[in-house]
C-alpha cells in the first residue's frame, strides 16, 4: 500500500517536522521517516505505522510542555515568552492535523 500525499497542508507539516530534525541534528529512526516523506512525497503502510506512533507520542509530550509552561508563565508574568507558547501551539495544531490525516488515510 502506497500513499502519495497530495494535500499540501499535510506535505508542508511534514516539511515542517524534518525540517526541526535537520536543525536538531538527529537522524535517528524517526528522522529518516519525515526526511523520506518529505523527499518522496508518499508513505507506505510501515512509514505511515510509525509516523502515527511519532506524532502520538510527540502529541503527549507538548501538552505536558505546553501545560507546564502555561503555568509557569502565568507564575511568573514578567517573563515574556509568548512567542514560544504561539510556537508549540501551532506545532499542536500541526501534530493534529497530521494524526487526523494519517488515521484517515489508514483505514
Amino acid at each position: 500500500m502506497k500513499i502519495m500525499i497530495e494535500n499540501p497542508k499535510i506535505a508542508q507539516i511534514i516539511h515542517n517536522i524534518a525540517e526541526d530534525f535537520r536543525f536538531s541534528g538527529e537522524h535517528e529512526k524517526y528522522a529518516q521517516l519525515f526526511y523520506a516523506a518529505d523527499v518522496e512525497n508518499m508513505l507506505d503502510k510501515k512509514m505511515l505505522e510509525d509516523m502515527m506512533d511519532y506524532v502520538k507520542t510527540s502529541q503527549k509530550q507538548l501538552k505536558t510542555d505546553l501545560a507546564w509552561k502555561s503555568q509557569f508563565l502565568s507564575d511568573n508574568p514578567e517573563i515574556e515568552e509568548e512567542r514560544m507558547m504561539a510556537t508549540m501551539k501551532t506545532i499542536e495544531k500541526e501534530y493534529e492535523e497530521l494524526l487526523t490525516y494519517l488515521t484517515m488515510v489508514s483505514l
